[in-house]
């Protein structure tokens, strides 16, 4: 039986892990990190979760349970458009030194799966975040596996943050129209429980320090996306002239 800690497991693709988990029959504990218990308290009903009230960069972790599987995906919120991004860095790689330090004590782990992001390669703020944390998984020389996640789409996605198919949901329900500018870049997007089951393969099979990159396999412009958001909606799409965004 194993027993889970995650961080960000109350967060869009956390959730997506967590019911997933619930379903394995070998699962004995979910235990989830999250700012606000109350708020969640909801994922109880899903098996057997326990959630840790606390903040990644100044919690004190749960002691006295032998944790098999741990995994790090814990950012500051990423639900919003414009993130106080000193912040969000710091989260990020003050939370990972932390995890990677407590989890060093911890003789019963036996997998560990650090979640990384696409953005690693080119933002950068968040990237250079990711880049640090991912490092310092190479540098802790433990059994870390690491997932680069790009887009994901879902039920529960951020309609209001950073991620364009979220942005573009919000307009069509809300504005009952979608604005869109340039839309020559590209994306691809997989499904969020899909995108869980992926990881757990890699935190049970992947190879350690090998990041491995979790993404949709059809390449889509901003351009049709918007239209194929607005034909789900039946709303009218317009394009402005500019540069993407």
């Amino acid at each position: 039986m194993r027993k889970y800690f995650i961080t960000g497991g109350t967060g869009f693709l956390g959730r997506a892990l967590v019911r997933t988990l619930c379903a394995r029959p070998d699962t004995d504990l979910v235990c989830c990190l999250t700012r606000n218990a109350q708020a969640r308290y909801e994922m109880y009903s899903w098996g057997p979760v326990m959630l840790w009230e606390g903040n990644i960069t100044t919690t004190s972790f749960p002691s006295g349970i032998h944790f098999t599987d741990l995994i790090h995906g814990a950012n500051e919120a990423n639900d919003l458009l414009q993130p106080d991004l000193p912040k969000y860095y710091y989260t990020i790689v003050e939370g990972t030194r932390r995890i990677l330090d407590w989890a060093s004590t911890q003789p019963t782990l036996q997998k560990r799966l650090l979640l990384s992001s696409g953005a690693a390669a080119r933002d950068p703020v968040y990237g250079r975040a990711k880049q640090i944390s991912e490092w310092f998984g190479e540098r802790f020389h433990l059994t870390w596996k690491i997932a680069r996640i790009y887009n994901l789409i879902g039920e529960e996605m951020p309609l209001r943050g950073q991620y364009a198919i979220g942005q573009f949901v919000a307009q069509a329900l809300y504005d009952r129209k979608i604005k869109f500018y340039g839309g020559l870049s590209q994306r691809s997007y997989l499904h969020v429980d899909e995108a869980a089951s992926w990881l757990l393969a890699i935190l049970d099979t992947g190879t350690p320090l090998l990041p491995y990159d979790v993404a949709g396999d059809e390449p889509v412009t901003m351009a049709e996306l918007a239209r194929r958001v607005g034909k789900v909606f039946s709303v009218p799409v317009e394009h402005i002239e500019g540069p993407d965004r």
